[in-house]
């Protein structure tokens, strides 16, 4: 009445491994949910189908890092990695001249001509081609950009 059955010892060691197997995967999970990344894209998305002056800001407190080339917008945080791509290519704006006509100076008064403009926008598309992962800023910035027959929407 009072036996100890032998399959007892292997019932208790298997439940006690699946117990470590579950709290390990338990543990591993992310806390919160990524960067929304089809905000972000989406914010880009209506400016880019938007008039020439056109502007906006998106918070992006929720993002550690991003990576910005022409097609696409990836935020990365503990929680995890998020992509969205664009409808139309942007170029990024995030130094130099092309910076300082997101944040709303003329181009005209940045650059001698439009041709110079146009040599600007084509490095940073050239550039941004591989793409690498930076540190977030707090806001990013969208504008569309018209001068001297190119039209670009600067992001960054």
């Amino acid at each position: 009445m009072f036996e100890t059955h032998t399959e007892t010892l292997s019932v208790w060691v298997a439940l006690a491994a699946v117990s470590a197997a579950v709290l390990g995967v338990v543990g591993e999970l992310p806390s919160t949910a990524p960067p929304d990344a089809a905000a972000t894209a989406a914010t880009v998305d209506e400016v880019a189908t938007s008039p020439p002056g056109s502007v906006a800001t998106r918070e992006l407190t929720a993002a550690d890092d991003w990576m910005l080339t022409r097609r696409q917008v990836g935020l990365r945080s503990d929680g995890g990695t998020a992509h969205a791509t664009f409808l139309r290519s942007v170029v990024p704006a995030i130094e130099g001249r092309l910076a300082a006509a997101l944040d709303g100076r003329r181009p005209s008064r940045l650059f001698g001509s439009p041709s110079g403009f146009r040599r600007a926008v084509e490095r940073a598309e050239a550039a941004a081609t591989a793409g690498e992962w930076r540190p977030a800023p707090e806001r990013m910035t969208v504008r569309r950009v018209a001068w001297g027959g190119v039209d670009v929407t600067l992001v960054g």
